[in-house]
């Protein structure tokens, strides 16, 4: 009986198994996704907005309702969900489950943004519409990729060693890996490698906060703040050598196993959002997207990175079972000695 790591249960928890049993979605069916994605939920917004002000009037004029301001966001969010269709159905065999609960929890995260402008005293009325809004651009998203451009049946067959359980050098149970095994080496580099950047994330992470103190959030569009410069450059200068790690890292876990190949992807993805979010802060009206996108990345890629430390904590191996004595045959008596 073998053990599963951490890592391996947390996958199966969201039915990532790299191994799925269908071809991707058509490309033409895609593109065609994308525009009734795209042109729908523009046109959602747009109603939305018209209902909303109509209902309450004293929301008309207010900034985050002018065609400019919600289109761009939408535009962008959802080009982002359907470059992420074709992601999620290529590491599941579950891809409208994963990708459903991928968009509930998406739709959670954007509307941090939204509490925030309650928190700075914004029109309630007006931000319930915005969060509307969002709730039914993911609404009309999903439902426009799952169905014009679903999966299609006839996938590759599984691995012949699928099913196998191996330890994080890849080796099956059971088998004995020999001494100065150069697998094994490499996946403790990788596992070094790895670790290092969640340090990295951390550090860029709380740069991000102390420059979210110092940097007004109210300021207009640029790339260098006048106050807390200094932080902000150590801040975007860091963002760096993290990417180059993140690409160093995922080219370097191509053959290696589940593990760190999750490892290796879902921590570029991280990095990418929060260096994606760092770019849209230049923005003014962006800016509250871009601080989203820098909160919520380096958690994802922090987190990603110390996968490959968590799988090597020991685990309690399950005893195998005594072996019982058999139980002994009752001696026969013996006879009486006769003189």
């Amino acid at each position: 009986m073998s053990t599963t790591s951490l890592p391996e249960r947390a996958l199966k928890l969201v039915r990532v198994d790299w191994s799925p049993r269908h071809r991707q979605p058509s490309v033409p069916a895609l593109l065609l996704a994308t525009i009734l994605s795209v042109v729908g939920s523009l046109a959602v917004d747009a109603l939305l907005v018209l209902i909303g002000t109509s209902v309450f009037p004293a929301t008309k004029g207010y900034v985050h309702f002018r065609a400019s301001d919600y289109g761009t966001l939408t535009t962008i969010g959802v080009l982002i969900a359907c470059a992420g269709w074709p992601t999620v159905a290529r590491i599941t065999s579950a891809p409208r489950w994963l990708f459903l609960r991928l968009a509930v929890l998406v739709t959670l995260v954007l509307w941090l943004p939204d509490i925030w402008l309650l928190l700075r005293n914004q029109p309630v009325r007006a931000v319930a519409v915005l969060m509307v809004m969002h709730l039914s651009i993911a609404i009309v998203t999903y439902n426009a990729l799952v169905r014009v451009a679903p999966v299609r049946e006839g996938g590759a067959p599984r691995p012949a060693n699928q099913g196998v359980t191996t330890v994080d050098g890849g080796v099956p149970l059971g088998r004995t890996v020999p001494a100065g095994d150069p697998g094994t080496a490499r996946e403790s580099s990788n596992r070094r490698l790895a670790l290092s950047l969640s340090v990295l994330v951390a550090i860029e992470f709380f740069l991000g906060v102390a420059a979210l103190l110092l940097v007004p959030a109210g300021r207009s569009s640029g790339w260098l703040p006048t106050k807390g410069a200094t932080v902000y450059l150590a801040h975007a200068v860091l963002g760096l050598p993290l990417a180059l790690g993140a690409v160093t890292l995922l080219l370097r876990v191509r053959g290696s196993t589940r593990t760190f190949r999750a490892t290796g992807w879902v921590g570029l993805v991280g990095v990418a959002m929060a260096g994606i979010g760092g770019l849209v802060t230049v923005s003014h009206p962006l800016r509250l997207l871009g601080m989203a996108f820098m909160f919520v990345g380096p958690m994802i890629a922090g987190l990603a990175y110390l996968i490959p430390t968590f799988d090597q904590l020991p685990t309690k191996a399950p005893q195998a079972p005594r072996a019982s004595q058999p139980p002994q045959a009752p001696q026969a008596p013996q006879a009486p000695l006769r003189g």
